[in-house]
Formats: structure tokens, C-alpha cells, sequence
């Protein structure tokens, strides 16, 4: 019999183990107490994800939908038309010929900072090399001030802080969520004063849909939505793609040499270190899921992602990383009309960090004993992985 605990420490600690056994003998897991369905094989997600029969109107993460905090207002806990509309207005700041324009921004900073974490002989491949990209990024898009980017950085890394035992944020990360809530809401109230710069904030502060702006607490969920997504999750698969390769040294070799091959090897960190376990959705209408299992409207279930992204059902060998892999599809983005928005600049930020990494440092050193594994619900991965570097 499969037992089942999200929020177990065992869980945090290895959860691979678990996502087998729920892939192989309960692929539509149901947790009693939290009235939710679990879902762990590729193939069920991403037919679910593509089926319009589930929605996000009761929101997407642990909190809104197994601990009962109310969702919030942004895109991605919201349903059409108002979502079509929204994300379109959204989507020319995210598109593949927008992530080209600003490579040579997030090059130009991920040399200074590598360079800079070589001369002082470590850095810490999430907190000081990927989310200091991320987050720029995200500010340059959004356009809000460069300067503010590396405080925001903190606030964001702090609002997934978790207490071992408790379920949900601690209060560390309630009052980092608070700051970061105080800060955009000023950031917004000051742009509505003298809109004119064509930015994302811009655009979104002027979205009509049916003659009708959209209210502020919505202008603020929404951009929160944007600087936290675009900060946060990025710099943890960056880190586990740091730590794989260096656990095979003839990759990360082969890659060094052949700086062509940087973006197949993201895309391989991508489905190999996925950070969100799990995000879910309510069903709009009774529904069938996994093949048979029927489950009625408002019915919670929740998508295994880094379950999903290793079944044996959609991926040879899935437990082992290879940056040749080249696989078709991967669930890192979500899929269907709530796919990512941001998927195409994450792929050029991953592929320039790889990249930059690699030429300046192409033997770094991982510092194992300074490593912090995250152990939340939420998120798996690296809160903190040290690099060490010879003198180059």
C-alpha cells in the first residue's frame, strides 16, 4: 500500500523513491485528508495540462490549494477570455526573438560575476551567480530600477524559508513576502504617475479587457507573480545543473570544449533538476484522469513535476543525466495555455550562465560541505551550492 506525505520530512529529504511507487502502483494517488489527487506519470500530466478541463481559479500551489490560503489574482491563477487576453498583452516582452535581444545584458553580467566570485575564489552558484541574473532580468523586462535588484534578490530567496515541521512559510518568510508586497505596491503606485516607458509595467498598468483596467490588488499580484517567478526558479536549476556536471566531469569537459552543445545540456539540467515538485488545479467539470479515475468538479489534483520529468514511460534511463539526451518534451514549463512565460529567456539565461562558467572556470570545484539543500513542499534543489576555483 502507498502512503503518501507531502509534507513529510522523508519526502524533502529523497522523494524519488516515493514518485516510483506512485508512478508504478498508484498513478492517481488520493490523499484523504487533503481531499486532493496526485498525479506522478508523465503522459496523465501532460494530458491533464492540455485538456482545458482544470483550471487554476482556486489557485496552484501548496498554500492555495492544500493548506486553504485564498489565491491570488495573477495570470497563472487566472481563466479565460480574461487570461487569453492578459497573457497576450504579456507575451511579446517573453518571446524567442526577445530573449535574443537580451543576451548580450545577461552575458555581459555573468562574466562580471564570475569573473569576480574567480578573483575571490568561490561563489555560490544559486545566491550570488543565478538569481543576481535572474533578477535583473526580470527587472529589466518589468522595468522597475536595477538598483533595487539585489535587495528584491534577498527578499525573494528569504519567502520560501521553511521551518522543519511546520507546514508553509515561516515567519521569516512572511515578513520577506510583506517587504516585497510593501516595495511593488510603491514601485506601481509611482509608475501610474507617469506611465510612457513601453515596458511590461507599463503595459500591464494600461491592460483593458471588456473597457476595464485591471484593479490594483490584480496590477500587484500579477507583477509579484513576475518577480518572483523570474527570480526564484531559474537559479535553482542552474545550481543542479552546476552540481551534475560537475558529478561527471567527461560532460562538463566535453561541454567546456564545445560551448555549441550548451543549450541541449540545459534543456537535459531542465528536466533533470526541476525545482517545483509540485503545482496543481481544480477540475471546471466532472472528469475522467489517469485513464479511468473519475472525479467530480472542484476536485483538487496536484502535477508531480520532477516525478513526471523522470518516468520511464516518457524517458529512457530517466534517472541518469545526459547532456545528449535532446529529449522531445519535458514538463518544466508547464504545458497548454498555461505553459511558462518566461521559457524562452530562461533557456538563454541557463545556456549564457553554462557558458560563461565554463570559459572562465571549466574545472570549478563544488564545496559539498558548505551545500544547503532546500526541504520544503514546494521547492527541491539548492539553497546555497559553493563553487571553488584555482587561481586562473
Amino acid at each position: 500500500m502507498v502512503e503518501f506525505d507531502p509534507f513529510s520530512e522523508s519526502y524533502f529529504e529523497d522523494p524519488f523513491p516515493i514518485y516510483k511507487q506512485l508512478r508504478d502502483e498508484a498513478p492517481a494517488f488520493y490523499h484523504e485528508e487533503l481531499d486532493c489527487y496526485f498525479l506522478s506519470r508523465f503522459g496523465d500530466i501532460w494530458e491533464a495540462v492540455n485538456s482545458g478541463h482544470f483550471s487554476h481559479r482556486k489557485g496552484t500551489n501548496s498554500q492555495d490549494l492544500l493548506v486553504g490560503k485564498p489565491p491570488n489574482l495573477a495570470l497563472s491563477s487566472m481563466v479565460p477570455p480574461a487570461h487569453t487576453a492578459l497573457r497576450k498583452t504579456l507575451f511579446p516582452f517573453f518571446t524567442p526573438g526577445r530573449a535574443r535581444a537580451l543576451e548580450g545584458f545577461v552575458r555581459e553580467h555573468a562574466r562580471r560575476f564570475v569573473d569576480e566570485g574567480v578573483e575571490h575564489g568561490r561563489i555560490d552558484a544559486n545566491g550570488e551567480l543565478g538569481r543576481r541574473i535572474s533578477v535583473r532580468v526580470a527587472f529589466e523586462i518589468i522595468g522597475l530600477p536595477q538598483t533595487d535588484a539585489d535587495r528584491v534578490a534577498g527578499l525573494v530567496g528569504l519567502a520560501f524559508d521553511r521551518t522543519p515541521g511546520v507546514k508553509g512559510p515561516n515567519q521569516r518568510a512572511l515578513d520577506a513576502q510583506a517587504e516585497l508586497h510593501d516595495y511593488l505596491q510603491g514601485q506601481i503606485r509611482e509608475r501610474q504617475k507617469r506611465l510612457g516607458g513601453g515596458d511590461l509595467l507599463d503595459c500591464l498598468i494600461t491592460h483593458e479587457f471588456e473597457g476595464t483596467r485591471l484593479p490594483f490588488e490584480q496590477l500587484l499580484s500579477n507583477v509579484y507573480l513576475l518577480v518572483v517567478g523570474g527570480t526564484e526558479t531559474l537559479p535553482k536549476v542552474f545550481a543542479g545543473g552546476v552540481h551534475q556536471l560537475w558529478r561527471h566531469p567527461d560532460q562538463r569537459a566535453e561541454l567546456a570544449s564545445d560551448p555549441a552543445l550548451s543549450a541541449d545540456a540545459f534543456w537535459e539540467i531542465l528536466r533533470y533538476e526541476m525545482p517545483t515538485l509540485m503545482l496543481g488545479a481544480c477540475a471546471e467539470q466532472d472528469t475522467e484522469i489517469c485513464g479511468g479515475t473519475r472525479i467530480r468538479r472542484g476536485q483538487k489534483i496536484m502535477h508531480l513535476w520532477v516525478s513526471a520529468n523522470r518516468d520511464e514511460r516518457e524517458f529512457e534511463d530517466p534517472d541518469t543525466f545526459d547532456i545528449h539526451r535532446r529529449a522531445p518534451r519535458i514538463l518544466t514549463f508547464n504545458n497548454g495555455r498555461h505553459r511558462c512565460l518566461g521559457a524562452h529567456v530562461a533557456q538563454m539565461e541557463g545556456r549564457v550562465l553554462l557558458e560563461e562558467l565554463l570559459r572562465r572556470a571549466p574545472h570549478y570545484e563544488v564545496d559539498m560541505a558548505g551545500a544547503v539543500r532546500i526541504r520544503s513542499e514546494f521547492f527541491r534543489g539548492f539553497e546555497r551550492l559553493p563553487i571553488v576555483f584555482d587561481a586562473v
